[in-house]
Formats: structure tokens, C-alpha cells, sequence
């Protein structure tokens, strides 16, 4: 049975090795959906090595990294050693209520042992009326269907403890957990040629098929969606 000790032990293993990082014009996308809120740090939940902290720092916007896997913020801290980071599970995160402008988190609530929990921190330490960026993988990808399909099979999944939910799942189970869903968009992966720093090739093929992905798939078969979420305002006449 999976407990958080397992899912730590896990990725740090992971990060000791190596990295789990999306295209770069990923997390530049994202920095570009915020409304930076004045005076308010943003938090990255499962920052893992950085990246997304890297592309808000080079916009000046002040970012906070937290993560289960000391591994992985080591790395962050080597990359920006003056970002500031911490080590604590995304359904328990040490910060006071109403404390970031924008709360983001790609790719790491549905590796909780409790998602709901994941989203109501999130909520709970997102200011009022700030907003939350959410990237959750889904369980009708086009990609998978079309495997199933020909193959008779779809991939494993190499991480551990991951949940999967339609786009309209994911929207309930967000909403009923104090935050407020605006905008959703579909993600599929970026179609990449070249190796990275390299001229070489990785695969044609799977270029080609990366591409046609990205730009034809329907939104509800997409790979991810990228939920755009407002916390509702405090009412304190009431």
C-alpha cells in the first residue's frame, strides 16, 4: 500500500537521478495566464527543479517552491540559490491562511494520497479573490484511446499513485474543494525535433504524431487540462 513516505522515498530516488521537467514553453505559458496580484508571492506546489520558478523570476515575479523531495529542491536552489523553498506534503503546506497572490501547481495534485485535501490547501492559502493554476492529466486522452484501439493496450503509468479524471471530473472535484474554475484549456505536449542543446534528431515519427496531437485533438481528449481558478471573495458582513 502507497503512504507518503513511499511517494517522498520515490521522488527523491527520481530526482537523484535525474529530473521530471515539461517544455520550457509550458511554463512560459502559464507564467502568461496569472493576474500577478501587487506585493503577493506566487507558490509553485511540486516545483520540483525549478523550472517554473525560473521563468517567473526572469519576470520579476517573487516565487515560493515547495516539494516532497529534498533531491529535487537541491537542484532548485542550485539553479536560483536566493529562490526560497521548502520541504512539506502539498495536502499539509506550513504557510498561513490567505498568504500567495497565485497559487500553481503542474502535475502534483494527482499524485496525492488525497487530492481533495491538495486542492483545499490550495485554496486555503491562495488570497481572496487570487487565482490558482491547475495542470491535472486526464483519463480519455486521444492518445490512449487511439492505443487501446490499435493495440489492445495503453501505456503504464511510471508514477506512482496517479489519479486520472475527464475534464469535467476534474472541474467538480476542484469546485467542491473552495476554489472557483474560470477558464480550462486543453495541454498536449509539445512536438520537440532536436535533442536538447543538440542538432540531432530525436524521432520523426514521433514528432510528426506529437504535432498532429497538439493541434488537432479535441479539447475534452486532450493530454492535460490547464484549469484557471479564482478564489471567491471573503464576505466579512456576513
Amino acid at each position: 500500500m502507497v503512504d507518503r513516505l513511499g511517494i517522498k522515498e520515490f521522488y527523491n530516488n527520481i530526482y537523484e537521478k535525474g529530473d521530471i521537467r515539461d517544455n520550457v514553453r509550458l511554463y512560459r505559458w502559464i507564467i502568461s495566464l496569472i493576474s500577478a496580484v501587487p506585493s503577493s508571492y506566487l507558490l509553485d506546489v511540486g516545483c520540483g527543479i525549478g523550472s517554473l520558478l525560473y521563468e517567473a523570476n526572469s519576470r520579476n515575479i517573487g516565487a515560493f517552491g515547495l516539494d516532497i523531495s529534498y533531491e529535487a529542491l537541491a537542484k532548485a536552489k542550485r539553479t536560483l540559490p536566493f529562490i526560497k523553498v521548502c520541504v512539506a506534503y502539498g495536502e499539509y503546506m506550513p504557510f498561513r491562511d490567505n498568504s500567495f497572490g497565485n497559487v500553481i501547481s503542474l502535475g502534483s495534485v494527482e499524485h496525492f494520497l488525497d487530492p481533495e485535501t491538495g486542492i483545499r490547501e490550495i485554496a486555503r492559502v491562495l488570497k481572496s479573490r487570487g487565482e490558482a493554476i491547475l495542470l491535472l492529466p486526464n483519463s480519455f486522452y486521444l492518445g490512449n484511446i487511439l492505443k487501446v484501439l490499435f493495440k489492445g493496450k495503453t501505456e503504464e503509468q511510471w508514477q506512482i499513485q496517479e489519479r486520472l479524471l475527464t475534464k469535467e471530473q476534474w472541474r467538480i472535484l476542484i469546485e467542491r474543494n473552495g476554489l472557483i474554475v474560470k477558464k480550462i484549456y486543453g495541454y498536449n505536449k509539445y512536438p520537440e525535433l532536436f535533442q536538447e542543446s543538440t542538432i540531432k534528431i530525436k524521432s520523426l515519427r514521433k514528432y510528426i504524431r506529437t504535432l498532429l496531437m497538439k493541434y488537432l485533438c479535441p479539447v475534452n481528449l486532450s493530454w492535460q487540462f490547464i484549469y484557471v481558478c479564482k478564489k471567491p471573495m471573503i464576505n466579512l458582513n456576513r
